[in-house]
């Protein structure tokens, strides 16, 4: 068997090898290569990232508003401008009439002519019309219908900017009416005319007119041109009629 060493020596040993394990580690902490060793082995430090921007759901903000152009206002001038120019027109207006003293007749007629303008707000010029009052019955009496045609001048005035305006209008005019039991009587004269209207735009208008017929009737036979003026009797036919326009 063999023998085994004394524990006394190996204690007193111990604190020696303790030292030299200690003064042999603090040599490699300061020796240069080491060092060196150290710093290779050490990651290196990461490299700093951009900023990333952050995502956010709000909405980017709205542009600065901008103002909208002021809209255009036309000058007097160019309203003016837009009313200064003459043209043709056609009308047709309905209403009543008379020929006889308090017996009303369905009237319907129609006009048509040429206005050149003569001013700011005034038009003057020609028309042709022509129309007709109906048959009717009153108190057991027929009245016959009557016809006519006229030509004449037209003039409107406008009241300036407004839209409502005033028309006058007059000539020479002939008709014929329808004599009970056969044949015809004719005669002719003079018209004149008055009507206030409204214009619902450049080229339409609504109007309400009184128009006047002054006519001369003949007797026994005679002319009014002789000179028995006793033989000839003047009388009067009315209008008051509803009416539209278009202008071109």
């Amino acid at each position: 068997m063999t023998e085994r060493g004394n524990p006394m020596t190996l204690f007193r040993c111990l604190p020696l090898a303790l030292v030299a394990f200690a003064f042999h580690a603090q040599a490699q902490s300061l020796s240069p290569a080491y060092d060196a060793f150290r710093k290779k082995e050490a990651p290196a430090p990461a490299a700093a990232q951009p900023a990333t921007p952050v995502q956010t759901d709000a909405a980017p903000p709205a542009p600065a508003p901008v103002a909208a152009p002021a809209p255009y206002a036309a000058s007097f001038d160019t309203a003016a401008r837009e009313q200064d120019d003459g043209g043709f027109f056609v009308g047709v207006q309905a209403g009543q009439g008379w020929i006889y003293e308090d017996v009303e007749q369905d009237a319907v007629a129609v006009s048509a002519g040429y206005r050149w303008q003569a001013g700011p707000w005034t038009q003057v010029g020609v028309e042709l019309s022509g129309g007709r009052l109906d048959e009717t019955t009153d108190d057991g009496w027929r009245y016959p219908k009557a016809t006519y045609k006229a030509l004449g001048a037209n003039a409107r005035m406008n009241f300036g900017e407004s839209p409502w305006f005033m028309m006058v209008r007059g000539g020479y005019f002939d008709a014929e009416q329808d004599i009970p039991g056969g044949g015809d009587f004719s005669t002719d004269g003079g018209y004149a005319g008055l009507a206030v209207g409204v214009d619902i735009n450049r080229h339409f208008n609504i109007t309400l007119g009184y128009t006047g017929f002054v006519y001369a009737d003949e007797y026994y036979d005679s002319d009014c041109d002789d000179d028995y003026t006793y033989d000839c009797d003047f009388n009067r036919a009315d209008t008051v009629t509803l009416g539209v326009e278009a202008r071109f």
